[in-house]
């Protein structure tokens, strides 16, 4: 493995190191809107929650006052009732806070800028709040993450660059042959230059004096030399210098081998050192991370089953109370109950209903992080990602 194609190797696994980053922090964001839309769900439920109460807790006062006036109550109990009354407003505003507050969480979230039509209109969620709950086994979840984590993914990646670099500095340790071959073409042509002088060219004066020197000695004469002439193929101009290039007339080629022989050479034994360690420690990281993101699956999963338990039991308490208040009521009208035992069933049930809406938001929130920490949020959300 020469450099070049080391480099061009490891330029391709950044690429795609970079798409799985990407698609990790698409998931994280995908979560964190997930979580922030059901905030806001609560919210807005725990708000007609709470109007509820105060409408259900002012329909109470105008009955006690009807009892006052019958003489059946105490006016004592209606001042009980107007206190009930003033607390739940209290929580009422406090839950039209909270409203105001999610939604501006969510906003901030999927808003381009602050300058995004989104901020200057109201959120209304439209799913809703019971959703099924993911039926998935242990097992099921540990291969879904496995095969889908992107940490897993940028993992495998950062190895396979360790590897690249292990291959070509091993490589460099080694002898190497190279086989070298080059084939040229060339142009040539031009015009005859008659002024030209040759140094190396004999003249006829000089022939002369050589040959009559030559004939005193009894030496045989220089024969006249044939003149000077050049192939028509180079003469001319560009168009002819073209033609000899295109016609491969004037070609010339090389052919060798080239052997190095690194003689301990240090510096490539200490990077491929060096690069072992790294991939040593690359496979460290590796374990501790199959092990964070089976903790984090085995969590995710128990606290889905935990939301549900949770669910079971808060709608449970929510019919219970409603029959305990609707008992009492019709206990204080009998004359058995008192008005006191009524606020505190009223208080109950809207206790109840908070309790029941907040363990299904919180379903649907451990979901959703149960889809995050299988890798499933993407497909799970029909979004498809798309790297240029």
């Amino acid at each position: 493995v020469d450099n070049n194609r080391r480099q061009i190797e490891i330029a391709r696994k950044n690429l795609s190191l970079t798409d799985a980053q990407f698609r990790q922090r698409a998931v994280e964001t995908i979560t964190s809107v997930q979580r922030a839309y059901w905030d806001l769900v609560f919210a807005l439920r725990n708000l007609q929650i709470q109007r509820d109460a105060v409408r259900d807790s002012r329909t109470q006062l105008e009955h006690n006052k009807r009892l006052v006036t019958e003489g059946a109550l105490a006016p004592i109990d209606v001042v009980a009732v107007e206190a009930q009354v003033a607390g739940f407003e209290q929580t009422l505003f406090m839950a039209l806070e909270d409203v105001s507050r999610s939604e501006n969480n969510l906003k901030n979230l999927i808003a381009e800028n602050r300058q995004a039509e989104i901020w200057k209109v109201s959120l209304i969620p439209t799913d809703s709040v019971d959703l099924t709950p993911p039926n998935v086994s242990l097992a099921e979840a540990m291969k879904a993450a496995m095969d889908n984590r992107a940490e897993l993914q940028q993992s495998n990646l950062v190895r396979e660059i360790n590897q690249i670099d292990q291959r070509f500095f091993r490589d460099q340790t080694k002898p190497q042959i190279d086989l070298v071959g080059s084939y040229g073409v060339v142009g040539l042509a031009g015009a005859v230059n008659s002024e030209a002088i040759n140094p190396f060219a004999s003249t006829a004066q000089i022939r002369e004096r050589v040959n009559l020197l030559s004939e005193l000695a009894g030496v045989p004469p220089l024969p006249t030399p044939p003149p000077q002439t050049f192939p028509n193929d180079l003469i001319g101009g560009y168009s002819q210098s073209l033609q000899n290039l295109f016609g491969n007339r004037y070609s010339n080629f090389r052919v060798g081998v080239q052997i190095n022989l690194p003689l301990r050479n240090r510096t490539a034994e200490a990077q491929l050192g060096r690069s072992l360690v790294e991939g040593q420690r690359i496979a460290t990281q590796r374990e501790q991370l199959e092990q964070s993101i089976q903790v984090d699956v085995r969590n995710a999963l128990q606290v889905v089953r935990s939301a549900e338990a949770r669910l079971r039991a808060a709608a449970a308490a929510r019919e219970a109370s409603e029959q305990q208040y609707a008992s009492e009521q019709r206990k204080l009208d009998a004359g058995q109950s008192t008005v006191f035992l009524v606020l505190e069933r009223q208080t109950a049930l809207t206790g109840a209903r908070g309790n029941e809406l907040r363990a299904q938001t919180d379903l649907n929130k451990a979901s959703a992080e149960l889809q995050r920490a299988t890798g499933n949020a993407l497909t799970g959300n029909s979004i498809v990602v798309r790297v240029r």
